[in-house]
C-alpha cells in the first residue's frame, strides 16, 4: 500500500510539474528545486527595445521553461560581442550579418542560428523643413555617417555607399562627415542629413520638437540582414540541445512581444533604465515590420539573403575573398521549430 501511495504521489507530482510548464511559469518553490543551465547572451548595443524579444523571453519565463537561466549583457567596448563569444565569455551573441561575415573571413569560428531583423533599419534622416526627400537630394549637402570608433565603416556606411552606387550618385559631390550615434549633429546644424537606425535616431528629432523626413535604404535595394543570433561552432557540435532551447525561447519571446506591445515596453524599461516609455514604444513599434515581414517565419534565414550580404561586402572591398556563404549559418534549429 505504501509503495502504491508513493507511486501515485510521484505521478501526481510529475503531472503538476507538467502543468506548470504548460502554463509557462514556475512557482518560487519550483524554481528552487529545478536546476537551470546558466547561459550568457551578449547584445550588439545598449539595452533598448531592439532586443525586446530576449527581455520578454526572460521576464515571462520562456527561457526558464526550457531549463535555461539567461544572463543578458549589453554591448561593451572592453569586450565586444563577437570577441566575447569567440573567447568563451558569452554563449550567445547578437550582431550584424555583415559583422559576422567579416569576422568569419578573419577566422572566427562562429555561425548564425536565426535572424531577428530581416529588413535592415539603416536610414538617412533630415529635418522636414529642408525638403530632402530622396537620395539625389544629398548632392551638395553635408551628410553625417555613423562609423566605428576607429573610423571604419559599419553597416550604416556600408548600406549608404551601396544605395548611392545603385543609384549612380557620385559621392564626390557630397560632403561626408563622421557623426555620433544620436541626432546631435543634425539638430545643431552640422549636417543636412544624418544616418542611423529608423527605429531610433529619427525619433530623437521628433522628441526635440522637429519634424523629420526619412529615407530607408532598404527601399532602394540596399539591404542586408541586421541583427542575427549566433554561437560558436563548437557550441553547436557539443551542446545542440541548449542552442535549440535558446532559439525556441527567443522566438517565443519575440512572438509575444509583437502581440503584446504595451506590456513589452514595460518589460523593456526594466532594462533600459535611462530611456522613456514613449521612445521605447516607438522603437518597438517601428521594429515589428522589420522583424515580422510576413513573407517568412520569425527568425527564418534564406541563402540568397546571406549571399546578398557577402556580395555587398565584396563589392566594397571590405572582404577580399568570397567563401561558401552557407557555412556562415545553420537552419538546423529553425527547421526543428517550423517542421
Amino acid at each position: 500500500m505504501n509503495v502504491k501511495r508513493i507511486a501515485i504521489g510521484v505521478a501526481l507530482g510529475i503531472i503538476a510539474l507538467g502543468g506548470i510548464y504548460m502554463r509557462g511559469g514556475l512557482s518560487s518553490s519550483d524554481k528552487n528545486s529545478i536546476v537551470l543551465t546558466p547561459v550568457t547572451l551578449n547584445l550588439k548595443w545598449l539595452h533598448q527595445a531592439q532586443f525586446a524579444g530576449n527581455y520578454v523571453a526572460k521576464d515571462k519565463g520562456f527561457y526558464e521553461k526550457v531549463g535555461l537561466a539567461v544572463d543578458i549583457k549589453p554591448f561593451s567596448f572592453e569586450q565586444p560581442t563577437i570577441s566575447a563569444v569567440v573567447d568563451g565569455k558569452a554563449d550567445f551573441g547578437i550582431t550584424g550579418a555583415d559583422e559576422l561575415i567579416i569576422a568569419r573571413s578573419k577566422g572566427a569560428p562562429i555561425k548564425a542560428v536565426a535572424v531577428i531583423y530581416k529588413i535592415n533599419p539603416v536610414v538617412a534622416y533630415s529635418l522636414k523643413k529642408n525638403n530632402i526627400t530622396k537620395p539625389q537630394d544629398f548632392i551638395g549637402k553635408t551628410v553625417g555617417i555613423e562609423r566605428a570608433a576607429d573610423g571604419s565603416e559599419v553597416n550604416v556606411g556600408i548600406l549608404y555607399a551601396t544605395m548611392l552606387n545603385k543609384l549612380g550618385i557620385d559621392k564626390k559631390k557630397i560632403n561626408e562627415v563622421t557623426i555620433g550615434y544620436d541626432a546631435t549633429e543634425l539638430l545643431n546644424g552640422t549636417t543636412d542629413v544624418s544616418t542611423g537606425y529608423v527605429i531610433n535616431e529619427p525619433q530623437l528629432v521628433v522628441e526635440a520638437g522637429q519634424e523629420v523626413n526619412t529615407i530607408l535604404m532598404a527601399n532602394y535595394g540596399a539591404n542586408m540582414y541586421a541583427d542575427v543570433l549566433f554561437v560558436r561552432e563548437d557550441t553547436i557540435q557539443k551542446n545542440p540541445a541548449t542552442v535549440q532551447k535558446f532559439v525556441e525561447a527567443t522566438i517565443e519571446g519575440w512572438k509575444y512581444a509583437i502581440e503584446n506591445e504595451s506590456e513589452t515596453v514595460d518589460i523593456v524599461l526594466a532594462y533600459a533604465l535611462k530611456s522613456t516609455k514613449s521612445h521605447e514604444s516607438y522603437m518597438l513599434h517601428s521594429s515589428i515590420p522589420l522583424i515580422n515581414t510576413g513573407d517568412t517565419s520569425i527568425g527564418w534565414m534564406e541563402q540568397t539573403k546571406w549571399e546578398q550580404v557577402q556580395d555587398t561586402l565584396s563589392e566594397q572591398k571590405i572582404i577580399t575573398n568570397k567563401s561558401d556563404v552557407s557555412s556562415a549559418y545553420t537552419m538546423e534549429f529553425l527547421n526543428a521549430i517550423y517542421k
